[in-house]
């Protein structure tokens, strides 16, 4: 078969590591093309396989120009996306987040290509213009599946949508080295997630400013970028942080970061399916996470995690320095974390994507 995948970009994120691993994993079987909205020279963030044919139409300034200018954009970039997918002479097509999922249907119109589209993130929570939420309700149902990572996705659309609905959840692949020695005195917390208000670092930050009070050697490093980076920095200087909380940015090897830290603490608001927090239990590392949507979908509660409720610095402040207190608590839960890797085996979850696209293929 010819599978052609559709994303907006590929720069570093959640959506984009697993669609790029997706991709690999395809490319055993078939033959295999990305389309992207992003400039030609843009180079991806994640390894993909040298026989994917990637092809970036450099379609992203869509709201230059005023309106006219955006609408002529608008176009143009379905244009491009039109001829891109029918050049690849796809058996199928499968699309990646909100917005992309809607240019990609609309794009395809009278092709008669089976589109599988996905949503990346529960749609309770995250926020698109009205204008694009007419247009999900009215071109969704065009879709072949739509995939979703968690049963709160799901249930957020209507019961029409519910019979062509599946829920995959993410890969969580076996990292090559997993902690098998554990700190007696934690000393390094460390978070991975964009730097924006979703991830609510603001509420890690607070509680670990109060831990510090009673903790002073402490260190917390969050990797990410995003536009929430200087009302961060604010923050770590008002509460004369400096010196023991980083934004170190994004990294290559977050793997090596996790495996030298000694807590992982994920403070989200919302989740789709919360790649950074796996990665972390796959390492072996103690968790303690908000009890948002995704989180709870991964975390038993004192079994493989500590959950602490959305944007409460206080009661996560009370959970840290527990913890500290006794980390001997926090071994069990490590161990038990990393049985994650088998839940969500690479295998087993693409072998579910590739059933679906070929299904469809077959209608």
């Amino acid at each position: 078969m010819n599978i052609t995948l559709t994303i907006s970009s590929l720069r570093a994120g959640g959506a984009e590591k697993v669609l790029s691993a997706l991709a690999n994993y395809l490319t055993k079987k078939h033959q295999v093309t990305i389309v992207t909205l992003a400039a030609n020279t843009s180079k991806p963030f994640y390894f993909l396989h040298s026989s994917i044919n990637l092809i970036q139409l450099d379609q992203t300034d869509e709201d230059r120009g005023g309106f006219l200018g955006r609408i002529t954009n608008i176009i143009k970039r379905l244009i491009s996306l039109r001829k891109a997918i029918k050049n690849s002479r796809p058996d199928g097509v499968i699309s990646f987040v909100d917005v992309m999922n809607i240019t990609t249907l609309i794009a395809t119109l009278g092709l008669k290509i089976p589109i599988v589209i996905s949503e990346r993130i529960d749609p309770h929570f995250h926020e698109i213009p009205s204008f694009y939420k007419w247009l999900r309700l009215r071109f969704y149902p065009l879709c072949s599946q739509l995939v979703v990572q968690i049963q709160s996705s799901a249930n957020y659309f209507p019961k029409s949508f519910q019979k062509f609905i599946s829920i995959i959840a993410n890969p969580v692949s076996r990292p090559e080295i997993q902690k098998s020695i554990y700190s007696k005195r934690i000393k390094n917390l460390i978070c991975v997630g964009r730097l924006d208000n979703q991830k609510d670092h603001v509420t890690l930050i607070k509680a670990f400013a109060r831990v510090t009070t009673q903790y002073p050697g402490l260190t917390l490093t969050i990797y990410g970028e995003g536009a929430g980076r200087k009302k961060l920095e604010n923050l770590i200087s008002e509460l004369k942080l400096h010196k023991t909380v980083h934004l170190p940015g994004i990294t290559q090897n977050i793997q090596n970061a996790l495996i030298n830290a000694d807590l992982f603490v994920f403070p989200s608001l919302y989740e789709g399916f919360p790649n950074a927090l796996c990665e972390a239990m796959a390492i072996g590392l103690p968790i303690i996470a908000s009890n948002c949507t995704g989180n709870v979908d991964v975390i038993e509660d004192y079994v493989n995690g500590k959950l602490f409720p959305v944007g409460d610095h206080e009661s996560l402040t009370k959970i840290i320095i527990d913890y500290l207190k006794d980390p001997e608590k926090l071994v069990g839960l490590s161990q038990k974390g990393k049985e994650i890797c088998k839940t969500y085996d690479p295998d087993k979850i693409f072998s579910k994507w590739e059933k679906i696209i070929e299904s469809s293929a077959k209608l």
